[in-house]
């Protein structure tokens, strides 16, 4: 859920907007309200919100000096001015905010604004998966069951089956629905002993003249056009 909150020194104002997020059916969670600029602050920092929602004409303080109050590190939400005057964009503008919402607020404006706000979490989520899949050798697989982020080590072996491709853990089996030769060069430790073998060379236990056993006992055949390969891709793995 993305949490958000309300600054604004109104009420009505304030339950119409919260009203009118929650008749969108997104997933968005309210998380707290505030009538007060300070109020609002002291939100902030309790709550760690994703959305602020903000109200530009308040006593004491307007919504504009919000970064008075807050430093870089605090500021770690997207901002968006709710204001019944359309004099301030400029300064919304500078203050980096997401988005400018006149009152009284249109539904469709308020919409495109919220999607927005969600698509753009899906672009980060996907690219922290994509950093972690780099940093920490994994890869995906997707079955029919859904999307898998495996480790490479924990790859035993990936067998052809069909137009599928089975691939045995340390812990389970999954059934890809990509062919076997989809992996064959997807990482240096995956090796292919045979057209229907893809084995993991850092779980090999013994070469056995012909074939290959993997530490879960399994023997794997390894064709000829592939034995000279496998012996020099197992140099310095193994005491003579």
């Amino acid at each position: 859920m993305i949490k958000y909150i309300v600054i604004d020194d109104e009420p009505n104002p304030r339950e119409l907007l919260i009203f009118s997020i929650e008749t969108l059916g997104l997933p968005y969670q309210l998380v707290g309200e505030a009538k007060s600029l300070l109020e609002g602050v002291d939100l902030i920092r309790k709550e760690k919100p994703d959305v602020v929602f903000l109200d530009i004409q308040m006593p004491e303080h307007i919504g504009l000096k919000i970064r008075s109050f807050l430093n870089e590190e605090e500021f770690n939400f997207k901002l968006i001015f709710v204001t019944a005057y359309d004099q301030y964009t400029i300064q919304a503008i500078r203050l980096s905010a997401f988005d400018y919402l006149l009152k009284p607020i249109d539904h469709n404006e308020l919409s495109e604004c919220m999607n927005r706000i969600i698509n753009e979490k899906k672009a980060q989520n996907t690219y922290q998966q994509l950093k972690t899949i780099e940093n920490q050798n994994v890869i995906v697989i997707k079955s029919h069951e859904g999307t898998y982020f495996i480790n490479i080590q924990d790859i035993i072996s990936i067998t052809a089956d069909g137009m599928y491709s089975k691939f045995q853990l340390t812990d389970k089996v999954i059934l890809s629905s990509k062919p076997l030769k989809v992996y064959e060069r997807i990482h240096d430790k995956l090796f292919r002993c045979h057209r229907s073998h893809i084995i993991n060379l850092d779980h090999i236990e013994k070469l056995e003249g012909q074939s290959v056993v993997l530490q879960d006992q399994e023997q794997y055949p390894v064709s000829r056009n592939y034995k000279t390969d496998l012996v020099e891709a197992l140099k310095g793995r193994f005491v003579d």
